[in-house]
């Protein structure tokens, strides 16, 4: 852990020297976040009669905000796996001898996605003050249980994604696909998805664990099959992701292999 935060505080300096684009990124961030919201304010207004509050919205955005901040920000190198291994830069991590997926995902750290999780965690809190029906302290203790399980789950997901490339060339565009719908998806609650069985069963497909599941747990009166459901999905993709990457790094071709030949 302190090795952990020696990198934090590393990656801090380094981005802050170029510092223009530094809190460019942080505004760019931050305002992107706020439009979401905007949007959602606007939905409501324009569909006054559905059972939809703004909460229901809070919820989402925490849960999304704070699942991109923590594989975007503090494990950088799990989102940019499949460009790593495309491009042969797993080589530097393979030359030490530590394991290269627990030293790949903890030393490259971005500092601006912080902001993320700042902004989740405050979509957080003002859900648990203003929509939840539970007392706050008890809203927000199980929202921060329910999201340490959702990022386990999250890490599992991009781990396996991203060891497509061991197979597949170009395997960055099914992550980038893969990115692009879950952040369309996640941020609308899947019962206004009911009525297309097809979407629905889309969203359950690629979102059940990290977004759908965590979402009824925390808006309605979650059953104690759900919670062993949720604890026991994390327990099983996280290390089958790890398994997957293990297996299929056996696959990997060194640009220093290539060179030699």
């Amino acid at each position: 852990m302190n090795r952990y935060l020696k990198f934090i505080k590393y990656s801090f300096k380094e981005q802050r020297q170029y510092r223009t684009n530094f809190f460019a990124s942080i505004g760019t961030m931050l305002f992107n976040d706020a439009c979401f919201l905007i949007i959602f304010v606007i939905f409501l207004e324009y569909f006054t009669e559905t059972w939809l509050t703004f909460g229901n919205f809070l919820i989402l955005t925490s849960m999304s905000c704070l699942g991109y901040g923590v594989v975007h920000g503090l494990f950088y190198n799990i989102w940019s796996l499949p460009y790593i291994i495309e491009q042969w830069k797993l080589d530097y991590y393979l030359s030490f001898p530590v394991n290269p997926l627990y030293f790949l995902a903890s030393i490259k750290i971005w500092i601006a996605d912080f902001w993320d999780i700042i902004f989740g965690t405050i979509c957080l809190f003002i859900y648990a003050v203003h929509y939840a029906e539970a007392p706050t302290w008890i809203v927000i203790l199980k929202g921060l249980w329910v999201l340490i399980l959702s990022w386990i789950i999250v890490l599992g997901l991009y781990i396996m994604v991203g060891s497509i490339s061991f197979w597949v060339q170009k395997g960055s565009k099914i992550a980038e696909l893969f990115n692009s719908t879950i952040i369309s998806f996640s941020l609308y609650p899947p019962e206004i998805y009911k009525e297309n069985k097809m979407i629905f069963l889309l969203m359950c497909i690629l979102l059940f664990p990290w977004i759908i599941l965590p979402y009824w747990i925390m808006t309605g009166d979650s059953t104690i099959w759900q919670r062993l459901l949720m604890i026991v999905l994390a327990l099983i993709i996280l290390p089958f992701g790890i398994f997957v990457f293990n297996r299929w790094l056996k696959r990997y071709s060194s640009w220093n292999l290539v060179h030699q030949m």
